[in-house]
């Protein structure tokens, strides 16, 4: 009996150390691919790092190190999706890695995910004992999703332990300002203004305070002193633009944008707001350039898609038009001005199926939509369902679009 004790246990022995063997094995095999991998990302060779990564994971299914490393070549290569499911996988293997919380955090950020960012940053605070850079993020991940309590609780207890962090003070001003606090958002900006007061930055804070209470005259002033300050300061240039054209300072707004996008020529909200000013002077055509040229820099810039598209129609270029709101819509499903404008293109095209299709989804998300019910009841008409096309346009009547009324006398007899 002790025998067979004896051998059952000897095997058991073997068989884990064979396990661990090929364990050991594996991993090592593994790392040599991640080895590879690094010096192909190194080269700029992202896709060989992507396979050379996924070879490491294909030889080692537990290797979380190895989906960490492809999910953040991944996120650096915009394959988001992707990115995220390799995250989630290294976090499903070492659910106590805070680091690992971080990264997909990060990419949270980016994608504009604030809720979850949160949480995952609220994690890696737990897992490690203390760590700046995770209470700063969670910060301001809570700013962006406008939960302002928890922000300024986040920055109260860094400035607890740091009285001296001008950039902290500068970030509860600016969550302050957006809460509407005048007082204590004033208050944090001449603490940080006491600590550094030849900074631009605290100057830049000091005029967005201002241009939110729509003190424009106070905002162009601290604007033009962070600009004294550092001349080279591109986003000072971009937000006395965005006071001047307020104070109707157009020309003097358009020349501030000038110089921005002369000291950052991958400043796309530049030269969006140059667009914008431009399309407003008269000047589609150069328009239609800056947006392109802000949709050149980031392909999903929804604002600059539309635009460029409506700004298209301005132009009669109808075929080109609807590119870009085939792109804004894929960009932004939410946004029903996106789809009214498709589906106002469709219908000029002759394709009323589609147009209302399109005004159907933005009054889906829209309700109260006069303009996309106006649309529909037209485009209704033109394709022979009058029926249809008199209830929309009584109910765009009713909601006080103007054109209406007078579409009811012609088409439908009048309103009901």
């Amino acid at each position: 009996m002790h025998k067979l004790v004896l051998t059952i246990t000897l095997c058991l022995s073997t068989i884990v150390l064979t396990a661990q063997n090929i364990y050991t094995q594996n991993r090592q095999e593994a790392m040599r691919y991640l080895q590879k991998a690094e010096m192909q990302k190194r080269g700029g060779n992202y896709n060989n790092a992507i396979l050379e990564y996924t070879n490491a994971i294909e030889v080692d299914r537990n290797f979380a190190e190895a989906y960490m490393k492809r999910a953040l070549m991944l996120q650096q290569m915009g394959r988001y999706e992707e990115s995220k499911r390799d995250y989630d996988t290294a976090i499903s293997i070492n659910p106590d890695s805070d680091v690992y919380f971080d990264q997909r955090a990060r990419l949270q950020l980016l994608q504009g995910n604030y809720k979850d960012a949160i949480t995952d940053l609220s994690k890696a605070l737990e897992l490690s004992d203390y760590d700046a850079y995770y209470l700063d993020a969670r910060a301001l991940a809570e700013l962006e999703n406008k939960d302002y309590p928890e922000a300024i609780e986040d920055l109260t207890f860094i400035l607890s332990l740091n009285p001296n962090d001008t950039i902290a003070y500068l970030k509860r001003a600016i969550t302050f300002t957006r809460a509407d606090d005048y007082d204590a958002a004033l208050a944090d900006i001449n603490s940080a203004m006491k600590l550094s007061p030849y900074s631009e930055l605290v100057y830049d804070v000091k005029g967005l305070f201002h241009l939110n209470f729509g003190e424009n005259e106070e905002a162009e002033k601290a604007f033009t002193k962070a600009i004294d300050l550092n001349p080279t300061f591109a986003i000072a240039y971009f937000n006395r633009s965005i006071s001047r054209k307020k104070l109707n300072k157009l020309d003097e707004s358009l020349s501030d944008l000038n110089i921005a996008i002369s000291l950052n020529q991958n400043f796309a909200n530049a030269y969006f707001n140059r667009a914008v000013t431009l399309k407003n002077m008269g000047n589609i055509e150069q328009a239609v350039e800056d947006y392109s040229k802000a949709i050149g820099i980031k392909s999903d810039f929804t604002d600059a898609l539309f635009n460029r598209g409506f700004s298209k129609t301005m132009l009669g270029s109808y075929a080109e038009a609807i590119i870009d709101f085939d792109r804004s819509v894929q960009s932004d499903p939410t946004d029903p001005e996106a789809y009214n404008m498709r589906g106002n293109i469709n219908s000029f095209f002759g394709k009323y199926n589609r147009a209302v299709d399109d005004y159907t989804q933005a009054i889906e998300l829209n309700k109260e939509y006069a303009e996309a019910y106006f649309n529909r009841g037209i485009t209704h008409i033109l394709n022979y369902s009058i029926i249809d096309g008199c209830a929309d346009l009584e109910k765009s009547n009713q909601m006080g679009f103007e054109k209406a009324e007078q579409k009811l006398r012609h088409f439908c007899g009048g309103p009901q």
